[in-house]
């Protein structure tokens, strides 16, 4: 089964510190220094390669694939080593890591999954794709560059397959980007792969520099960690609405009360774009600012469809911003389903006030 998720880097609710469940999360443990590229699979405890990709290993212990490497120069980011992956290159060649879990998660338990990225300095190119395949065993694949997610659910029962999709491409060199996601556990999964799963041809790509070379984007990786799921009590959150000629504050939500929907559809309808233009034009108007767009829904309906129709919400106000010139890195959206209602649900009106669009402006 495939799911799909659009990501935002830090949102408004904090989570309750939990046990990592990761084995060796930011790949301390080791068998030796290494010495040369390609020997992730053979060097780091608990991890593997899951097909004939050479997925590079880098240590502070060593010269030649430290952290000043031939991929360019980076710190971990936290204790003294991390991984490194092409996720994408000629010839469809994808690398990949493998982690293993200290337990196999619980059915219909929440969870969290985090872990950073950093694009090597030498790509050319850089990504805005990821995925993670979860897997009740450990997979070895030999005859393919890039692991077929669909053929790997047909004949793998226990796994499943996540799509992360930023809305913005992973191009930060100096620091450490942290993509995360929610996840609820189907029962089987003590195993995992992170990487890229689609074919050249259909990878969305952002040429970051010239190169002489071929097309290629290369992530170092650190820190990953998969936690029980434990919301703490929401930050304390005054949703307002925007009135004509309003100044806005910075870090307050605001309700879109005007945008509207059908039901169980993510198109806008006509009447929501006046108040969408008054947010756009406000945005031109003021340059040095970000918005985040919340979605959010009833409690009608599946988790999994609210979730996906949430989201699809919060992008199609997104896209609309965008269609009117403003600038995609400006711009994250996330989808909340049902989790935070405004009022009841017990009622239509409730209801109707539940199923809403939210914003929040972030100075840049």
């Amino acid at each position: 089964m495939k799911s799909s998720l659009t990501l935002v880097i830090g949102f408004i609710f904090q989570f309750a510190i939990s046990q990592n469940l990761v084995h060796n999360p930011s790949f301390e443990d080791y068998k030796r220094c290494p010495s040369l590229l390609g020997n992730f699979n053979h060097l780091v405890t608990h991890w593997s390669t899951p097909n004939w990709g050479s997925t590079d290993y880098f240590h502070a212990c060593s010269k030649t694939v430290g952290f000043i490497n031939f991929f360019g120069s980076q710190k971990a980011r936290t204790g003294k080593a991390y991984s490194g992956v092409y996720v994408l290159a000629p010839e469809n060649y994808r690398e990949y890591i493998q982690g293993e879990l200290l337990e196999t998660l619980t059915a219909q338990e929440k969870y969290t999954m985090t872990f950073y990225v950093s694009l090597a300095e030498n790509s050319s190119h850089a990504i805005k794709d990821l995925g993670i395949l979860f897997l009740g065993k450990p997979f070895k694949m030999q005859s393919e560059a890039v692991i077929n997610i669909n053929k790997v659910l047909s004949n793998e029962k226990n796994s499943h397959f996540i799509s992360i999709s930023s809305q913005q491409f992973y191009t930060e060199k100096d620091a450490w980007e942290k993509v995360t996601f929610e996840y609820t556990a189907k029962g089987f999964e003590r195993f995992f792969i992170i990487g890229n799963f689609d074919k050249n041809a259909k990878i969305a790509k952002h040429e970051v520099q010239k190169s002489k070379n071929p097309d290629a984007a290369y992530y170092y990786l650190d820190d990953i960690r998969l936690e029980a799921f434990k919301p703490a009590d929401p930050v304390d959150i005054k949703v307002k609405t925007i009135e004509a000629d309003q100044t806005l504050e910075t870090d307050k939500v605001y309700a879109l009360r005007k945008v509207f929907f059908n039901f169980n559809q993510h198109k806008l309808l006509g009447s929501s774009v006046q108040e969408l233009d008054q947010l756009y034009n406000y945005l031109d108007n003021h340059k040095r600012l970000q918005i985040e767009i919340y979605g959010h829904t009833d409690n009608v309906g599946t988790q999994e469809r609210n979730d996906e129709l949430s989201l699809l919400r919060a992008k199609e106000v997104a896209l609309y911003l965008i269609s009117k010139g403003l600038r995609p890195e400006r711009i994250k959206a996330r989808g909340f389903g049902n989790r935070f209602p405004q009022t009841t649900n017990a009622t239509q009106a409730g209801r109707a006030l539940n199923r809403r669009v939210e914003f929040k402006l972030i100075k840049l």
